[in-house]
């Protein structure tokens, strides 16, 4: 197209808009003449997302005799491109100044979309899904299965975080971050270092702000036992891209942390109860809070154990502590400082609560 403008302080300047699957979308100057794959083609043509049976066209309504509005805003046209970009069925259709085209993507279109599979099994590797509704159990078994070696219910699966779930996660982040501020600052009107205080629950959170980052990814809590023995049931949860399925060795030990006497790592025993393990680790601190102690297992699930969880090889057994009613502004930074290794945890929490 050669295109000889006249003068641009005598005439507003015509342009053509390009949106959508092309590779550069944006706005032109318009040409005399000027047809669909013209104008597809100056925008570098169709990406391999595009949608050639669906290009859409507005075009301004113009009308200097009409004496009051009118209800059509717009005229909308619908064409398709065939080999060689000509439209099809409206071989004679031109653009006009300030038109507005669209190339929509296909419906068709759609990338790889990967899993993995890591640990005990007997080809660990990449594995592309073929399909929609692709399941926990399915990747397993195309995976070859165990090697022999596997600990099926200690299984877990990695989930890489979207957009949205890293908003929440944010968010999460925010409240418990205000709710930590809060209780700093209650501490710190009866405290006899009040202004030491709030100067350091303030450094607190600003520095857990400036440097926290939300995980790429989080766990999902499966049950791949089940999911084995009741292929697609709820327990065999719909995989989707960036997915990791990790499948351990047997772990034989239990851990203990938290508000106990000195955290530890004890040896399994079939049948003991969470209070067996908790005493091997010295009994219940001081400031333990023990109704709300709860077991983390190896497939990323958790539970209460006040609500008779049971106590799984691998799992690890936390026991949270009470806030203390005085802090010394030492104590306080540290508290402030040791948001960022809860950042697992809030994660699972805005996982199992979404």
């Amino acid at each position: 197209v050669l295109f000889i403008p006249t003068r641009p302080e005598e005439i507003q300047e015509r342009t053509l808009t390009i949106r959508g699957e092309v590779n550069y979308p944006g706005t032109y100057r318009y040409a005399e003449n000027e047809t669909v794959e013209d104008f597809v083609l100056q925008a570098g043509g169709l990406t391999d997302r595009a949608s050639s049976v669906n290009v859409y066209i507005s075009r301004r309504i113009t009308d200097p005799k009409a004496l009051r509005p009118d209800s059509v805003i717009a005229q909308t046209f619908t064409v398709s491109l065939k080999d060689g970009f000509a439209v099809d069925g409206q071989p004679e259709f031109k653009l006009m100044p300030f038109d507005e085209v669209y190339v929509m993507r296909s419906p068709a279109y759609s990338e790889q979309q990967n899993v993995s599979v890591e640990g005990e099994v007997v080809f660990a590797g990449m594995y592309t899904l073929p399909k929609d509704n692709v399941r926990l159990g399915e990747l397993f078994r195309k995976s070859g299965g165990s090697n022999g070696l596997a600990y099926i219910k200690g299984a877990r699966l990695m989930r890489r975080a979207n957009e949205t779930e890293k908003e929440r996660m944010r968010a999460v982040l925010r409240m418990q971050q205000e709710q930590l501020q809060k209780n700093l600052l209650q501490l710190s009107a009866s405290s006899n270092n009040a202004g030491g205080l709030q100067q350091a629950a303030e450094g607190a959170k600003n520095a857990e702000l400036a440097k926290f980052n939300v995980p790429d990814e989080y766990p999902v809590g499966i049950d791949l036992e089940e999911a084995l023995k009741h292929p697609g049931s709820d327990a065999d949860v719909v995989l989707r891209e960036g997915d990791r399925l990790i499948v351990p060795k047997y772990n034989g030990t239990v851990k203990v942390n938290g508000a106990v006497m000195y955290a530890n790592t004890v040896a399994y025993e079939k049948g003991k109860r969470a209070s067996y393990y908790i005493d091997q680790a010295g009994g219940y601190a001081s400031d333990a809070v023990k109704n709300h102690a709860y077991i983390i297992y190896m497939n990323g699930r958790v539970a209460k154990v006040s609500h008779g969880a049971r106590v799984m090889p691998g799992c690890e057994i936390v026991v949270p502590a009470k806030l203390k009613r005085k802090m010394s502004v030492a104590e306080t930074m540290s508290l402030g400082t040791s948001m960022s290794s809860i950042a697992a945890m809030i994660a699972t929490i805005a996982n199992l609560t979404k």
